[in-house]
């Protein structure tokens, strides 16, 4: 019986660190189980491209993208290939359109627990509730689930909104489901 190393990941979105996830995987799965993960994890659909990288986001090596169907160059890459130890981190970035930058930080690398199925996500930030600017100014505390794209850009601020005024409001603008 193969006894697995789990290796303990912090990931956190890089221009927003407050937001972020703690990841297992075993040391025999790949860096494709590790894109499915964190895609899962921070609310990532499955059209774009990922890719990792050894160090700082395009001043790094890479180490292989993953394309939506999780195949690529970099999709059957062992974790423990990576030689990486407490402390060191990975970049990740999702959508090359948006950008979407990831710091992902090794805290530990400690036993599997019998039972438990990996990756997986064991703990992520306390969730600060917004709230929706529209039901604000009828004195209604309705928690934001939604960023209007077109009406943040334009008022140079964050335009949040529950669903249901992004609907009725907001129906022909690009929103943009939070990430919480």
């Amino acid at each position: 019986m193969i006894n697995n190393k789990v290796y303990v990941f912090n990931a956190a979105l890089k221009h927003r660190k407050g937001i972020w996830r703690r990841i297992e995987i075993k040391d025999d799965q790949t860096l494709g189980d590790l894109d499915s993960i964190m895609r899962q994890a921070f609310n990532h659909d499955d059209y774009h491209l990922g890719e990792f990288f050894s160090g700082r986001v395009w001043k790094s090596e890479s180490l292989g993208e993953i394309e939506s169907d999780g195949s690529g160059a970099g999709a059957k890459k062992k974790i423990d290939e990576l030689k990486l130890v407490e402390g060191n981190t990975i970049e990740y970035v999702y959508d090359f359109g948006d950008d979407i930058q990831h710091v992902i930080k090794l805290e530990r690398i400690v036993d599997t627990v019998a039972g438990a199925k990996y990756p997986r996500v064991t703990s992520k930030n306390k969730i600060r509730n917004r709230y929706c600017v529209s039901c604000k100014k009828i004195q209604k505390k309705t928690i934001a689930t939604w960023i209007c794209i077109d009406c943040s850009e334009e008022e140079q601020k964050q335009v949040l909104l529950c669903e249901d005024c992004l609907g009725e409001e907001h129906e022909d603008h690009y929103g943009e489901e939070l990430l919480l």
